[in-house]
């Protein structure tokens, strides 16, 4: 499987959301599923750089 940087950075967010975004927090089998999707920003330099169009993603 190719390493997609889209997928990696909404895996990142959907973690987040999931820790942050509840009022009550109960992990559950899908909360498991989705806190290891986060894997870190460190690879993705787009967010500290961010691309003013779609073709920039690619450099």
């Amino acid at each position: 499987m190719a390493y997609n940087k889209r997928q990696h950075l909404a895996d990142n967010i959907a973690a987040l959301e999931f820790m942050f975004m509840r009022p009550e927090f109960c992990l559950t089998e899908e909360g498991r599923r989705v806190l290891n999707g986060y894997s870190g920003f460190g690879g993705l330099k787009c967010i500290l750089n961010p691309a003013e169009k779609d073709t920039d993603i690619e450099k």
